[in-house]
C-alpha cells in the first residue's frame, strides 16, 4: 500500500465517549471527550475490500490513514467534521521503521 504523507490534509480528533450529566435535567448522556488530534488522509476502499466487508456486515464504512501513534488505542473513537466514528477495524503498523502508518476503518456512531 503506497501512502503519501503529503495527502494528510485533514485533521481528526481522537477521544472517548463518556457519560456526562445533561445540563438541563441532570440525566446522563453520552458525549465525545477530546483527547488529541492528528493529521490524516482518506483512503478509498477497493471493490475487493468492499465485497469482503459485505460478507461480514461492515458496510457503510470509511478508511483513513494516520502516522503510526502508540497513543491511538482500539477502544477510542474519532471525530471528523463533527461526526463521531468508532473503529470497525484498527490496523496499526508496529514495525520499527521511520515511516509507518495506521489504517483505520471507521463507521459512524449511531445516535440513540
Amino acid at each position: 500500500m503506497q501512502i503519501n504523507p503529503n495527502e494528510f490534509t485533514d485533521r481528526c480528533e481522537f477521544g472517548y465517549v463518556d457519560s456526562v450529566p445533561n445540563e438541563t435535567n441532570g440525566n446522563p448522556e453520552d458525549k465525545f471527550t477530546y483527547s488529541f488530534s492528528r493529521w490524516f488522509g482518506w483512503r478509498n476502499q477497493t471493490f475487493n475490500q468492499q465485497y469482503q466487508l459485505l460478507g461480514v456486515t461492515k458496510t457503510d464504512t470509511r478508511q483513513i490513514v494516520v502516522r503510526h501513534d502508540p497513543e491511538i488505542k482500539p477502544n477510542m473513537q474519532v471525530r471528523i467534521d463533527g461526526i463521531v466514528y468508532r473503529f470497525v477495524i484498527f490496523s496499526p503498523d508496529n514495525r520499527s521503521l521511520r515511516d509507518t502508518f495506521d489504517l483505520l476503518t471507521l463507521k459512524e456512531v449511531d445516535k440513540p
